[in-house]
């Protein structure tokens, strides 16, 4: 049976599951990404049209969790699994912005718009996005997923 595994990559996250809190997983990244050079990321995983993704959960081992059951993912180490992101953003036109729920408390942090140019207004990167918006924090990268933000508020150009 192990002939059948594919080595992958640990990344330790935290995770927002709503009424069922913040909770500390695992995600297993792959050696190559399927969409851009080099090693897969939290958000390419995230991105992916599967709607479970497999995590380790201490004490339960391996856990399949629904995606959209996640309100949002801080990256432990982001700058090591969220590599790509830290490449694409140089550069890049940022945005204050304030991302609110329905339940629960409000992030506010850096969108970066890497997008092409006259595409960089925060309603063209939200609304291009279909998924996971990366949004750094004075605590870390949160990948927000964008199915739980009620509205967006720019805070400062």
């Amino acid at each position: 049976m192990s002939d059948y595994k594919v080595p992958k990559e640990r990344a330790r996250v935290r995770l927002d599951l709503g009424a069922s809190g913040v909770v500390e997983r695992v995600l297993f990244l792959s050696p190559s990404a399927p969409t851009h050079r080099g090693r897969e990321t939290a958000s390419d995983l995230l991105g992916s049209p599967e709607p479970f993704v497999p995590v380790l959960e201490e004490g339960n081992g391996l856990v399949l969790l629904r995606k959209d059951a996640v309100r949002w993912v801080l990256v432990e180490e982001p700058a090591e699994v969220e590599w790509y992101f830290y490449e694409e953003r140089l550069g890049a036109r940022t945005h204050r912005i304030r991302c609110r729920f329905a339940e629960g408390d409000p992030l506010v942090g850096t969108l970066y718009a890497i997008a092409p140019e006259g595409e960089q207004r925060v309603s063209d990167v939200v609304n291009r996005e279909t998924g996971f918006l990366p949004l750094e924090t004075e605590s870390g990268l949160f990948l927000v997923n964008l199915r739980w933000v009620t509205a967006i508020e720019v805070v400062e150009e």
